[in-house]
């Protein structure tokens, strides 16, 4: 876990994520709903599947996706947000996610800060796909930094610096070598996770 961040902190930090999300989510239009997110293939629709799947579905029926898919989580995931979007309403798949704004949940073989990181970088996802401001806050936001870095991420996320120093512009932190970049935290993030690239979305530092 990055230092001098407890666990009931990242707890605090997740479900406020959560529950932005959630209000996000409740005021969507139809159009909102059909729109595409950063997520390759998804809709808002998907997302939502996505972001309330691990307190629906349990274990058995997760390793059976992955038994359909060869144990390409990816796919299995992709597979399971298609098929809730089909058989959910959308305040259903709301109502999942509004329902579990404090649960605790990890990924396998991860932790509750990669819980925020899953509901954080999401949610840039939707947040971008909107064109709306992000609704993560900047605390959040250092926390998926600080683990996208410290934890070696960045190439499993498939993120590129090209060689260069990415610095937030609203945040304490800074990654890579070479000329310096310059971006809000949220863009770094985006960047460091493969979502968009480094060209033509930061700036050279004076």
């Amino acid at each position: 876990m990055p230092s001098n961040f407890s666990d009931d902190l990242i707890r605090k930090m997740t479900s406020e994520q959560r529950a932005a999300t959630v209000a996000l989510l409740d005021t969507l239009t139809d159009d909102q709903w059909r729109r595409m997110t950063l997520c390759s293939g998804w809709t808002t629709e998907h997302l939502a599947a996505h972001l309330s799947m691990s307190f629906r579905i349990g274990m058995p029926r997760l390793a059976v996706a992955m038994l359909r898919s060869r144990g390409n989580f990816d796919k299995a995931a992709d597979s399971l947000a298609r098929r809730d979007v089909n058989r959910m309403t959308r305040t259903e798949l709301v109502d999942s996610l509004r329902e579990n704004v404090t649960t605790d949940w990890s990924p396998p073989g991860g932790d509750l800060v990669d819980s925020l990181c899953h509901d954080v970088i999401h949610g840039l996802d939707l947040t971008e796909g909107l064109g709306v401001p992000s609704t993560a806050t900047r605390e959040a936001l250092q926390v998926v930094l600080q683990t996208i870095r410290d934890r070696d991420r960045i190439a499993y996320f498939g993120g590129d610096l090209a060689g260069r120093t990415l610095v937030a512009s609203d945040v304490d932190f800074r990654v890579g070598d070479g000329p310096e970049l310059s971006a809000p935290a949220a863009t770094v993030v985006l960047v460091l996770t493969g979502r968009i690239t480094v060209d033509g979305n930061l700036r050279r530092t004076p």
